[in-house]
């Protein structure tokens, strides 16, 4: 019981310092936003934020992971990875200031890897439903990373471009150059690593 109550209590502070960042990024960019604004405006201590996230990044990044990326996962394993994606852009889009906040705070390189680890357990849905991966492990982590960095790329330009275009034309476009694609990269890599036979 007491540890039930403890576990409730650290995702109710959890929670509120992730809505008072998402308010704080309405108005402001993530590298102004202070842990001294979000816990005074949520009424906790520094001591409080510290016990949960290092620093603000962190802050930012587990709301988009906890608020966005496992839904998404959990979606495109579900219903299929275009739906997952297109629900992550769509979330992006509607949720503009405090999307900009956190991808702005994270730098490009930081961006960059922060998307990738959360585009690619789409691409790997992608690879299962197209008929599996290569047999080979290395051949799998290579499929999956390029078509993540595919992916990823006409991402971060739909966002350079400011989410004007709607996700599902885009993640449609996306699904034309991707049908086929990865199946036949799989079955490329199976016929370089099966050993021809002599006749």
């Amino acid at each position: 019981m007491a540890g039930t109550l403890e576990r409730r209590r650290r995702g109710d502070a959890r929670d509120a310092l992730a809505e008072a960042l998402k308010s704080r990024l309405r108005a402001v960019p993530l590298d102004r936003v202070t842990v001294t604004q979000l816990t005074n405006d949520c009424g906790l201590t520094r001591q409080a934020f510290y016990y949960h996230f290092p620093d603000v990044r962190r802050l930012a990044e587990w709301v988009f992971e906890t608020e966005v990326a496992a839904r998404v996962r959990a979606y495109a394993s579900e219903l299929g990875w275009a739906d997952g994606l297109v629900q992550l852009m769509r979330y992006m889009r509607d949720n503009r200031s405090s999307t900009l906040g956190v991808l702005g705070g994270l730098g490009r390189s930081g961006l960059e890897r922060f998307l990738f680890d959360q585009m690619r357990p789409i691409t790997e849905s992608v690879m299962e439903q197209d008929g599996g991966g290569p047999v080979q492990a290395q051949d799998r982590i290579l499929v999956v990373d390029f078509y993540t960095s595919a992916v990823l790329a006409v991402v971060l330009r739909w966002v350079a471009d400011g989410m004007v275009e709607h996700p599902y034309r885009v993640v449609g476009d996306l699904e034309i150059m991707l049908h086929g694609a990865i199946r036949e990269s799989v079955r490329r890599l199976d016929a370089r690593a099966t050993p021809h036979r002599l006749t």
